[in-house]
């Protein structure tokens, strides 16, 4: 099992996209804190043309507890972020656990600091043009597939 953790996503736009990607990439999605949820808004329901009945969808009132929720699980927990300690997507490995659990933060600040401490790993996309970073839905679909062919 793969899930996607959505905290402090603005974007209804994105919300529901990132949840079709999910869909079709067959993960789970966990919305938390003030990220748009297709229970009560449209623009989610929109968007995710109906995927949102198909994802595994839930909500955490914060996200250290959907963490707690993906480390039971055993999942790999890790923030999409870019630090100066974090690693290459692409040197992302299967370890010992059955999946893993990937965090996208807001589309301005990013992951939280606070969760980016309670992640097993922080991984960033290798850009090589002169933009630091992607939309949030293509980081995620980037994210998605390539761990599909870790935890598949």
């Amino acid at each position: 099992m793969n899930v996607v953790i959505l905290e402090n996503i603005r974007s209804a736009y994105n919300v529901g996209n990132i949840i079709r990607t999910a869909d079709a990439l067959g993960w789970q999605v966990r919305l938390t804190w003030y990220t748009p949820s297709p229970l009560d808004t449209q623009k989610v329901v929109k968007t995710s043309l109906g995927a949102e009945n198909n994802v595994g969808l839930k909500q955490f009132g914060h996200t250290p507890e959907a963490i707690e929720s993906a480390k039971k699980q055993k999942l790999l927990v890790v923030a999409a972020e870019i630090t100066k300690d974090s690693v290459s997507l692409a040197s992302l490995q299967k370890g010992k656990h059955s999946g893993v659990a990937i965090i996208f933060g807001n589309e301005v600040d990013g992951v939280l600091d606070s969760t980016v401490k309670l992640v097993d790993k922080v991984v960033h996309i290798p850009m090589q043009g002169i933009k630091e970073s992607l939309n949030v839905g293509q980081s995620s679909a980037i994210f998605m597939r390539a761990c599909n062919q870790l935890y598949s």
